[in-house]
């Protein structure tokens, strides 16, 4: 999936930082930069996450959220300052994460995967199998896809399997790159899900007796992606 996020601070040196540390994260961004809370309130807020100063001049960040909450908004706000005496009034907005400025890349790394991970927890897709049973999917749920013929069979974690007559680039779009790989033209794997990688260029899965198998040109990236989402997400999973 693509993270919709929005960076709000009234200095340009701290949106530049903060820009810089989500694209080395995450090439699945569509980043939003704001400069007050005005702002950011007169645009469509449609964001997953909101990075947010608590000191602006204007309406101040606790205000802001305070606005957005009201107007439904229920995406994660992670708010930065230098300031750790606003930290009451930050969760009274349900912030998700309060962190130091300047900020540490550790912690800030830390604090966007575990956010990236809440959402995925609560991401869906919506399937039909070929009876015509409409099923709402969790991303978190899916151990991999694949391909057969025009249609794509979907293995869910408790054993489930969804026939559905979509193609396998039709689901690839959907699940976005995040979390999932496409290892073969017949497979996408979740990371989640990956047991062992065998030197036979096959995957187990866990829960899956069955190895899959990895193209020979998706060997390399497939084990130097799945060991950077293991770094990356090691301490939320």
């Amino acid at each position: 999936m693509t993270y919709k996020i929005a960076v709000c601070d009234d200095e340009q040196i701290f949106i530049d930082d903060v820009v810089a540390k989500l694209k080395e994260q995450s090439e699945q961004c569509e980043i939003s930069e704001y400069t007050s809370g005005e702002e950011l309130l007169g645009s469509s807020l449609d964001f997953n996450i909101i990075f947010f100063d608590i000191e602006m001049t204007g309406i101040n960040g606790i205000n802001t959220a305070f606005s957005l909450r009201e107007r439904k908004y229920d995406g994660m706000i992670i708010f930065m300052t230098s300031h750790t005496e606003f930290m009451p009034d930050a969760f009274k907005v349900k912030a998700f994460r309060f962190l130091d400025k300047p900020l540490d890349n550790e912690k800030f790394n830390e604090a966007f995967s575990e956010a990236k991970m809440e959402i995925l927890n609560t991401e869906h897709i919506l399937l039909s199998d070929r009876s015509g049973k409409k099923v709402y999917l969790k991303l978190t749920d899916i151990v991999y896809l694949e391909a057969y013929g025009d249609g794509t069979y979907i293995y869910g974690k408790t054993g489930s399997v969804y026939d559905t007559d979509k193609p396998l680039k039709y689901w690839k779009e959907q699940i976005g790159s995040e979390h999932f790989y496409q290892i073969h033209k017949s497979f996408i794997v979740s990371y989640l899900y990956v047991s062992t990688i065998l030197k036979s260029d096959q995957v187990i899965m866990k829960g899956i007796e069955q190895p899959l198998d990895i193209s020979r040109r998706n060997v390399v990236p497939f084990k130097n992606g799945f060991f950077d989402y293991i770094k990356k997400y090691a301490k939320v999973m």
